[in-house]
């Protein structure tokens, strides 16, 4: 493409920034040129909520034997499994989905994250419930490094991988090395060590490799990861599990798009968006939940409530929580986590479904049509390329700005484009979608310690999200969590014992 055509490629920054709560765009218009299209809504309540502001709390007009805070693929989850019960759902944003979330480009179905699950996982299982059949990848995952491009990383190819013979054979020392190691016996231990201690032996490129990997996964550098989790993943590729995974474009915002299409014929005076809860507040039989919408508070009185919300934004809304399981939510970190779609009007790139790519400004990148591309028939218009681009925390802030979020987003394509000559081509549409905290880290000490004091219910309140299990962040764990919410909800509107342990043998299922 000639240079006035790069000049004019469009630019759309969409999505949430702080404590996920996203950015007004009836405050922002369009510009001319090549410039950003910023969509979003309001995120001051949000930041008011953060800062410790105190709303109104009016009377309970309303009431709901159980309310749902959060519409992201938890809470649609336990919308679904609560089935004929009575329940409101309150969601933030206009739309749907949370981080699980599909968008399209005419008509073209592309995700903006939560890319893919596994076959006969709890979202799986889900899935195949409402209709969807969720196909496999069948493909293991490339690299492309040093302008080369290899396969198969950890299994066939490991030969082939664009490094020297003494770095392959460091990479094969490792696969070894790991595969000695009993995480499930060493747990504990091992889930409060660095990974970075188990890397050091090796190669500096396979720590680059894991500083991809990690962040893209589970949110966390080397140095940040827990060993358990790096150990655990480490076996479970050089053990194939990758071969398990399923997925159709839109990632798993397709079960989300699919499981609002299933609610809202049918409850959709209940499922309430751009309706941002400002307090969840315990009283003596019931917990009267305060949420804004527009200009106007309401609060709605619940026999139990179901937080599906990351434990950093719960709590600050649940009032009387035990000052330990406060500090132990407060104490969750999360990754900034941007998401960049490159759309192509010609075919780039079609040889993998998850690319790997260290030291670039992304870690890797989806073929967003991957498991459909060979379908009778299907002839795309577009090639849709999605790049996982998550920073450190210190860099929380270029989401901020739109401008940082182009600027971004041309380092991507830069980047990409100089991968191998044959990327070097001009994209009609770039689109950026930042989330500010999305995707909690699986730092030392999360998954087996602190994540079980933050998740302990409260009398009626259940505290779920995919940050109740683990051990990285999972929208299967998301639904697993959501049904034993739903199954704990029954018990206490029952007035049945065993809710309690109920939620203890779920936390404690996710475990090693």
């Amino acid at each position: 493409m000639s240079h006035n055509r790069r000049d004019f490629i469009k630019y759309v920054v969409v999505g949430s920034i702080a404590s996920g709560c996203p950015i007004n765009h009836a405050l922002l218009a369009e510009p001319t040129g090549g410039g950003p299209l910023v969509e979003g809504e309001h995120f001051s309540v949000c930041h008011q909520v953060r800062d410790g502001h105190s709303f109104p709390r009016p009377d309970a007009t309303k009431k709901a034997d159980v309310v749902i805070v959060g519409g992201g693929v938890a809470g649609l989850s336990a919308a679904y499994f609560l089935k004929g019960k009575d329940w409101l759902l309150l969601e933030k944003e206009d739309h749907f989905g949370g981080n699980a979330y599909q968008e399209e480009y005419e008509g073209q179905i592309f995700g903006t994250g939560s890319a893919y699950g596994y076959r006969g996982d709890a979202g799986d299982q889900l899935a195949k419930e409402i209709g969807l059949d969720l196909p496999l990848v069948n493909m293991p995952d490339p690299i492309i490094d040093n302008g080369r491009y290899a396969p198969d990383i950890w299994r066939t190819g490991i030969n082939e991988l664009p490094y020297s013979k003494d770095v392959i054979a460091s990479f094969k020392k490792f696969r070894d090395d790991m595969m000695k190691i009993d995480f499930k016996k060493n747990a504990a231990q091992l889930d409060t060590e660095s990974f970075t201690k188990y890397l050091a032996p090796y190669a500096p490129e396979v720590t680059k490799l894991w500083d991809a990997y990690g962040p893209s996964n589970w949110g966390a550098f080397s140095e940040d990861t827990s060993a358990l989790i790096g150990i655990a993943d480490t076996q479970y590729l050089l053990m194939g599990e990758d071969d398990k995974r399923v997925i159709l474009p839109g990632g798993l915002g397709c079960i989300t798009h699919k499981l609002v299409e299933a609610l809202k014929p049918h409850y959709g005076e209940r499922m309430l968006g751009d309706a941002t809860v400002v307090a969840v507040v315990p009283d003596k039989d019931e917990v009267h939940v305060t949420y804004a919408q527009g200009d106007k508070i309401t609060t709605v009185a619940a026999k139990a409530v179901l937080m599906c919300t990351a434990k950093n934004i719960t709590s600050r809304l649940v009032a009387g929580l035990p000052n330990e399981q406060k500090r132990a939510m407060r104490k969750m970190r999360y990754a900034p986590y941007p998401i960049v779609n490159i759309i192509f009007d010609k075919p780039v790139y079609r040889k993998g479904y998850d690319n790997w790519c260290p030291g670039k400004t992304f870690t890797d990148f989806i073929v967003a049509d991957w498991t459909i591309r060979n379908n009778p028939g299907y002839k795309p218009k577009y090639n849709i390329l999605t790049f996982y681009t998550p920073l450190h925390e210190s860099q929380r802030a270029l989401l901020l700005n739109e401008d940082d979020c182009k600027t971004l987003a041309g380092k991507v394509l830069k980047d990409f484009q100089g991968l191998l000559p044959e990327f070097n081509v001009d994209p009609v549409e770039v689109r950026i979608y930042r989330r500010g905290h999305p995707m909690f880290m699986a730092v030392p000490g999360q998954y087996t310690q602190n994540r079980m004091i933050a998740s302990k219910p409260m009398e009626r309140i259940f505290f779920g999200n995919s940050d109740s299990g683990g051990p990285e962040s999972l929208t299967s764990e998301a639904v697993r969590i959501s049904q034993a919410g739903v199954e704990w909800a029954n018990l206490v509107l029952a007035g049945k014992p065993g809710a309690t342990e109920l939620a203890e043998r779920a936390l404690n299922l996710a475990l090693f």
